[in-house]
Formats: C-alpha cells, sequence, structure tokens
C-alpha cells in the first residue's frame, strides 16, 4: 500500500523524534525515538538500530478523514465548556456511522439557542 504522507525529524540533545503522518488521514501514525547514540548508529548506515517504536491510528491508514459541525440539544445546566466530557457523550451517543464526536466544547460559537432549546456544536469526524 502507498500512501501521501509526510516526515517530521526533530533531534534535540536528549532525544531524536521521528514521526510519520498519513496526509489523507490525517493522523500520526507512527513515532520512533532514539538516543543520540542510536541516531549517530542509524546515520553511520549500521542497519536494524534498536528503538522505541509508538504505532497507533493503524485502521486510519490509507483511509480519507472527513469532518463536519455537529449541533446537538442540551440542556440549560451544561452549557458551558466545564462540562466537556458530558458533552461529548450526548454528542456520541448521537452519532451513527463511524463518527466519533471531539471533546473541545471552547470555541466561540459553540453554544447556542434556538427556539428557546439550548443547543451545543462540536466537530465530528470519521475515516472512509
Amino acid at each position: 500500500m502507498k500512501i501521501k504522507g509526510n516526515i517530521s525529524i526533530l533531534i534535540n540533545q536528549e532525544h531524536t523524534t521521528i514521526e510519520i503522518h498519513d496526509a489523507d488521514a490525517s493522523i500520526k501514525f507512527l513515532s520512533i525515538q532514539l538516543s543520540p547514540e542510536q541516531l549517530s548508529s542509524a546515520l553511520s548506515r549500521l542497519s536494524q538500530v534498536p528503538c522505541v517504536i509508538d504505532l497507533h491510528g493503524l485502521d486510519k491508514i490509507g483511509k480519507k478523514m472527513e469532518h463536519k459541525i455537529f449541533a446537538f440539544k442540551i440542556s440549560k445546566e451544561i452549557n458551558n465548556s466545564r462540562h466537556a466530557e458530558k458533552l461529548r457523550e450526548i454528542a456520541q451517543s448521537l452519532l451513527t456511522d463511524g463518527w466519533i464526536a471531539e471533546g473541545y466544547f471552547a470555541s466561540q460559537n459553540t453554544f447556542f439557542e434556538r427556539g428557546g432549546k439550548q443547543y451545543a456544536r462540536c466537530v465530528i469526524r470519521r475515516w472512509v
């Protein structure tokens, strides 16, 4: 499988981090940490240098990330960002088809009123 990706190499005194990002899925799925000695070995063409590898989001590799704004009714008691986890749970319970609600509820237009009822907005994502 070939994907459109990006690489970041972040070198500092304590360690070097190499990160691989799937551009279409919009996720970082691989992170490698190397000590200064491991980096020197790898750059001097020593093969199979041991390192720490962190893999995640493998189920999303090669897929396209979709996102949109989702608005949902809430009670007046939870109409602020202090209740972010509860708001995320409510939003997630209303979603189907693989959509995942983000837990960020501190944007300027997150909370609003329509027809005398309180609503909240959040970004939802899915990978297809």
